[in-house]
């Protein structure tokens, strides 16, 4: 994995920074809280947040994305204050955690 990558999201995990990216070809807003490795051994990240897009139907709430899939990658100056209901520090679908919020 891209360890640029790596280290750029959790830097904005720490600083509770929202990110902004493309998946699947949908841009999305997310509040990073978790990075770490599936039990498939993929590299991913957890949080919360919603497809941007007014078509795509992405319901907000928790996600998990494959960091191979993750396109055009910004961190943003907006932060968050607090994880969302539901955060599992321990996430059981991940194997490793790299970095939580």
């Amino acid at each position: 994995m891209n360890n640029i990558l790596l280290e750029e999201l959790s830097k904005a995990i720490g600083a509770r920074q929202f990110i902004q990216f493309t998946y699947g070809g949908h841009t999305y807003l997310l509040e990073p809280h978790l990075l770490g490795q599936n039990k498939s051994r993929k590299d991913c990240m957890c949080g919360w947040g919603g497809d941007k897009g007014e078509s795509a139907g992405t319901k907000v709430g928790w996600h998990c994305f494959l960091l191979e899939d993750v396109k055009d990658l910004k961190i943003l100056e907006k932060r968050f204050s607090k994880t969302r209901p539901g955060y599992d520090p321990y996430d059981s679908t991940m194997s490793r955690i790299y970095y939580r919020a």
